[in-house]
């Protein structure tokens, strides 16, 4: 047998260490599955409304400890001494709030303490982490304020700098309607005008998209700083073209009440380039259904059920 040529050698060698192995797997997408062709916004509703008190540091912390969580969802309101504070209501709220000492807040609208007319130390002294949520049982309960949303942002800051975590994008929304002026909420150019202070204040205003239920609050902050991306909050069915015309321009997202959302509204909305984030899902099987008609995020009270 001829010796075989120097030449011959590598190939020979290769051939040999790749017989009887297993030819590596080829990786293909699975079929139907939305996340292996797009990056899905999934967003914490209230920071984790479902696992803890909402609209608190301890909800945006926790809602960071999923990795598949990309934007901290939040609503804002503003005190009497002007500062931007973290609250869905306007007013504390006797479902989710008590004194200091433990004491529950008098139920009913007559009795509502309105926010416009606390300073922000005077809001941090009630408590709203405590009480058990009637349509939460799973949120855990442990002291905690409503906070401001300078306060947010630097406890945010802080968290993905010790856990090596990038920057989460924020939705806030501003909690503005003209019927709530003055008792519980400044003009609508007031509130803008503060919540961008806070934005420049804290230096990163590309991390935050703004959302509102009010669309001449959005044509406000468009026309005051058309670059900070802006987001159409919508709770009623109806022709999306012919919302978009009364708004006068068209928003970069639509974000629709989840149980209006099909086909045929993601459609309209792709035919304005508009990118779709329903609100609140909060089952995996409904999440699923909204991925497959093909959202760009969601916003789940529930990060714990973001589909694997």
């Amino acid at each position: 047998m001829k010796t075989p040529s120097l030449y011959l050698l590598p190939f020979l060698l290769t051939l040999l260490c790749t017989c009887g192995r297993a030819p590596e797997p080829e990786q293909v997408a699975p079929e139907n599955d939305p996340s292996m062709t797009k990056q899905i916004d999934w967003q914490g509703h209230r920071g984790c409304r479902g696992l803890m008190p909402e609209n608190t540091i301890p909800a945006f912390l926790r809602a960071l400890d999923y990795p598949a969580v990309k934007t901290l969802e939040l609503d804002v309101v503003i005190s009497a001494d002007d500062r931007v504070i973290v609250s869905h209501e306007p007013w504390l709220s006797a479902e989710i709030c008590q004194t200091k000492d433990g004491q529950r807040l008098a139920e009913g609208e007559e009795n509502r303490i309105s926010l416009r007319t606390l300073t922000a130390a005077e809001i941090a002294a009630y408590d709203c982490g405590q009480l058990p949520h009637p349509r939460f049982p799973n949120q855990a309960k442990r002291p905690a304020f409503k906070p401001t949303l300078l306060q947010v942002f630097e406890a945010v800051d802080r968290y993905c700098v010790q856990n090596s975590r990038p920057s989460p994008r924020y939705n806030i929304e501003l909690k503005y309607e003209e019927k709530l002026e003055p008792a519980f909420v400044p003009s609508r150019n007031t509130f803008v005008d503060l919540v961008l202070a806070d934005l420049d204040a804290w230096g990163k205003p590309e991390l935050v998209t703004l959302q509102c239920f009010d669309p001449p609050t959005l044509r406000v902050i468009h026309d005051k700083r058309p670059k900070i991306q802006l987001a159409y909050l919508d709770e009623f069915p109806g022709e999306l073209k012919t919302k978009m015309d009364a708004i006068g321009f068209v928003p970069p997202i639509y974000s629709p009440y989840e149980i209006h959302t099909d086909a045929k509204l993601i459609a309209e909305a792709q035919a304005l380039n508009m990118q779709v984030v329903p609100w609140t899902v909060n089952t995996s099987e409904r999440m699923k259904e909204l991925l497959a008609l093909g959202v760009d995020g969601i916003i789940t009270d529930y990060p714990d059920r973001i589909p694997q």
